[in-house]
């Protein structure tokens, strides 16, 4: 553990030397293995060619004695000396003795000519020595049991040769022998030599081309066992139970061939045995294996030695880089240290930052709650006159500009620390640019501006992205297209474009009713994965080095100085959101003449199924009759904000009662029973955290219905509320129906809505709810469905009326809106008139 637990670059250079050490060992053993390969290879042709050599000349040496020796019986005088000897009867015989003399002298010549001829002698039929180089020996009787027998030396024949030992030297021996005939044929005697086998050891002990340790030797089979015929070297062991090895035991079963084996003396070796059939001798040559491989030992050495030789050097150059490591570390660790404690200063002023606007957020918004809130009671106060609804729809303005102004700032620091996230939803298209054309329709007719919306024909209708990002983007180029245009006018292109870059050029704008289908207009063209948008101006144009500096934070044109609105944050969250839509914002711009904002945007096709169809804006004026007294709690510090609760719930006719903090509010609950909770979050004595924790840690609490307040701009914000125990959450400042909407999902709560015309326009833009009139849109129900409907109106059957005017399709909204307008505003007097059989005959 405690290599491992050492510095990196310590590490490391142990790693390189453990690494070089096995490569060079690695090296090492396969040159080894190679060469020495190679050099058995080698050795075995060595050996096998002075083998060769050795064994013809052995050959050769026998079938030149075997020549030889039939050849002193060859010669005429020879003959008949022969035949005087074995025809006297007397060998005190003078013709006897004359013809021995001359045959001794004879035989003394040729065995002075012929070295190899140690002794040549004649014996008679009684095998007695007669005549012999050795006169000692003449009269003494020879035993042919182990001679060499032949009468002629025909070619082709083979010799094999007899090896004996011999009773006087008790060395290997070999004796020839022929018969003596007589010209009838008749054996009258036996000449025989005994050879001097000094010539085949001379053969044997030449070591050309062996080396130091190599070694020839003949072996042959001596009636039991096998012995050395002829050894290159002197024996210095006694092997009394015969010689064996691998190489010899193969070699005297006939088999020829090469090894590694060790030797007769148990040494190893490489060798080559031949089996002399001729001459029924096994010769073998072999060699030391420490002498044959020796070079391979020396390379695979010299190649290890050199390794590390090379391993050291390298070691002491990672020595030495691994002291430049040691200290850059040192260096990058000072550096990383100090970059450590400013990213801590940086993150902790993150955090001040974070909660300076997260404090300043709520002490903004609290007022501007109260602000915009009772503007809102107020506008709904029929007893005020037009002045002063003029004067509170300005306030109204203020606030709502001062609130966008928040939200940018927050919006910019949400950015920075890199908390902005794309929340992808599916919505109408045409309806998101219908609204924001009526939203600036009347800003630009005030300035004199024209408006102008153009839109591809085959700009799909319903499509996935961020809604909310692409909205605030739309607004904030064309806020301030009509802002710095004095004069002309301001244009929206809007195209699709396709994976394969084809767009829709045309810029005609969009129809009333759809040419293809709900989703996208021609289902045989691909769809669309981008969205194109140009905003045109007509205004003032934006200098060439103003543009850089256009996207950056709190930076203003020239133009945005002098207009002396705006904080220079706009187009920076713009550009942030394109990017997170996968874009980019584009500048063209000419002084004098206008400017041009573009950017792409990626999209994907949504269903008509997966959009939520757009409602009317209704304003609630009461209760629905017959339900039950909702209570209300409303658990709020400040004075101001319950009071607007209070004030706005309690003329709808909610039963409201309020605490001033999370203890009182926890009291009311156990005494009152609120059907549910407005819970501010941050309040003094308890907070709205601690406050829903408790209720919801009793078994009463967990059917409480728990909707926070907060003042807190931060999205993080949501799931800390949500984590606590909250059924919802609101954002402050909020609208009225906001309020209304929340109590409606968790309650059941149902209103009555003021009556109010729907504006054709409002309706005929969404593609897919056409303008029908309510008759025309009746004719399209079911006449069983329509005197259903009559018969529930006559009988006032409010809840089967409403459940028969859920059936009405979306494409006929407009019906079922107005059906229900009127049952709340109690006019079921027209749905009876609507729905006389009369009037749909």
């Amino acid at each position: 553990m405690k290599f491992w637990n050492q510095y990196l670059t310590t590490r490391v250079a142990n790693s390189f030397l453990l690494l070089s050490l096995v490569t060079v060992g690695v090296v090492g053993g396969v040159a080894f293995f190679k060469a020495r390969e190679a050099l058995k290879q080698a050795a075995f042709n060595r050996l096998s060619v002075a083998a060769t050599l050795k064994e013809e000349e052995i050959a050769r040496w026998f079938e030149d004695q075997q020549r030889d020796f039939l050849l002193i019986t060859q010669f005429p005088d020879i003959q008949s000396n022969i035949n005087t000897i074995f025809s006297s009867k007397q060998r005190s015989d003078a013709n006897y003795r004359a013809s021995q003399k001359i045959l001794s002298d004879y035989l003394k010549a040729v065995a002075k000519i012929k070295p190899s001829f140690k002794e040549v002698f004649i014996l008679d039929r009684s095998n007695q020595i007669i005549v012999s180089t050795n006169k000692s020996r003449e009269g003494d009787y020879e035993i042919l049991a182990n001679v060499t027998y032949f009468e002629k030396n025909e070619i082709g024949d083979s010799f094999a040769p007899i090896f004996y030992v011999s009773p006087l030297t008790s060395k290997p021996s070999v004796t020839l022998a022929t018969p003596l005939r007589n010209k009838a044929g008749v054996r009258q005697g036996v000449i025989l030599a005994h050879l001097n086998l000094n010539r085949i050891d001379s053969i044997v002990r030449e070591r050309t081309g062996l080396g130091k340790s190599g070694e020839t030797y003949l072996v042959g089979s001596l009636v039991t066992k096998n012995t050395f015929i002829s050894k290159g070297q002197a024996n210095t062991q006694d092997f009394t139970e015969g010689i064996s090895s691998q190489g010899i035991d193969a070699a005297m079963s006939g088999v020829s061939g090469s090894g590694l084996y060790h030797n007769y003396a148990n040494v190893p070796v490489i060798g080559v045995y031949h089996w002399l059939n001729d001459q029924d001798l096994a010769l073998l040559v072999e060699m030391h294996q420490a002498e044959a491989f020796a070079p391979a030992r020396q390379l695979a050495g010299s190649i290890v030695l050199v390794g590390l030789v090379s391993v050291g050097v390298l070691l002491l150059g990672v020595y030495w880089l691994t002291r430049q490591l040691k200290i850059s570390r040192e260096q990058l660790e000072n550096y990383s240290h100090r970059l450590e404690v400013k990213a801590q200063e940086a993150e902790a002023a993150n955090r001040a930052k974070s909660e300076f606007l997260a404090n300043m957020s709520h002490e903004l918004r609290t007022p501007l709650n109260s602000i915009l809130g009772f503007t809102q009671i107020m506008i709904r106060d029929r007893s005020i006159n037009p002045s002063q609804l003029e004067h509170l729809e300005i306030i109204n303005r203020s606030g709502e500009h001062l609130l966008t102004l928040i939200n940018d700032v927050l919006s910019m620091a949400k950015i920075e620390a890199g908390l902005t996230t794309l929340n992808e939803n599916s919505f109408n298209l045409h309806s998101l640019l219908d609204s924001l054309e009526e939203t600036f329709q009347l800003k630009a007719e005030s300035k004199g501006l024209r408006l102008i919306f153009e839109r591809s024909p085959e700009l799909p209708q319903y499509l996935q992205t961020d809604e909310s990002k692409l909205r605030q983007v739309l607004i904030n180029l064309l806020g301030n297209a009509i802002k710095f245009t004095e004069e002309g006018g301001v244009t929206l292109r809007v195209r699709a474009k396709t994976a394969n870059g084809e767009t829709s050029n045309s810029q005609s704008p969009l129809p009333l009713i759809p040419r293809g289908g709900p989703e996208f207009p021609n289902p045989q063209s691909p769809p669309p994965t981008h969205l194109h948008f140009e905003i045109e101006d007509t205004g003032l144009g934006i200098a060439p080095d103003e543009v850089e500096k256009l996207f950056r934070p709190f930076v203003q044109t020239e133009a945005g100085r002098k207009s002396q609105q705006g904080t220079g944050l706009g187009l920076t969250i713009s550009q942030q959101f394109v990017r997170l839509m996968g874009g980019h914002i584009t500048v063209s711009s000419t002084l004098g003449q206008g400017t041009i904002f573009s950017f792409e945007i990626q999209i994907s096709p949504a269903a008509v199924t997966e959009v939520q169809i757009l409602q009317q804006k209704r304003r609630a004026i009461a209760l629905e009759p017959n339900q039950p007294k909702y209570r209300i709690l409303v658990v709020e510090d400040k004075w101001e904000n319950r009071l607007l609760l209070v004030k706005m719930l309690g003329s709808l006719g909610f039963e409201v009662r309020e605490a001033e903090n999370g203890q009182e509010g926890i009291n009311l609950w156990e005494s009152w029973e609120p059907h549910l909770i407005w819970m501010d979050m941050r309040m003094p004595v308890m907070d709205g955290y601690e406050a829903t924790k408790q209720i919801r840690g009793t078994l009463k609490g967990q059917a409480a219905v728990i909707i926070a307040l907060t003042a807190s701009a931060f999205d993080e914000e949501r799931s800390v509320i949500l984590s606590t125990g909250c059924n919802d959450f609101v954002r402050k400042p909020f609208r009225e129906e906001v309020i209304l909407n929340k109590m409606a999902k968790y309650l059941g709560v149902r209103y009555v809505y003021e009556q109010a015309t729907i504006k054709q326009e409002q309706l005929g833009k969404n593609s897919h709810h056409q303008l029908l009139s309510l008759e025309g849109a009746l004719a399209r129900m079911p006449s069983a469905w329509i005197a259903q409907l009559h018969q529930a109106a006559l009988c006032t059957d409010e809840k089967l009326i409403f459940s028969l005017l859920e059936q009405i399709p979306e494409e006929s909204a407009y019906l079922a809106h107005t059906l229900t307008d009127w049952v709340n505003n109690f006019r079921i007097d027209k749905v009876i008139d609507l729905t006389q059989p009369e009037n749909n005959g």
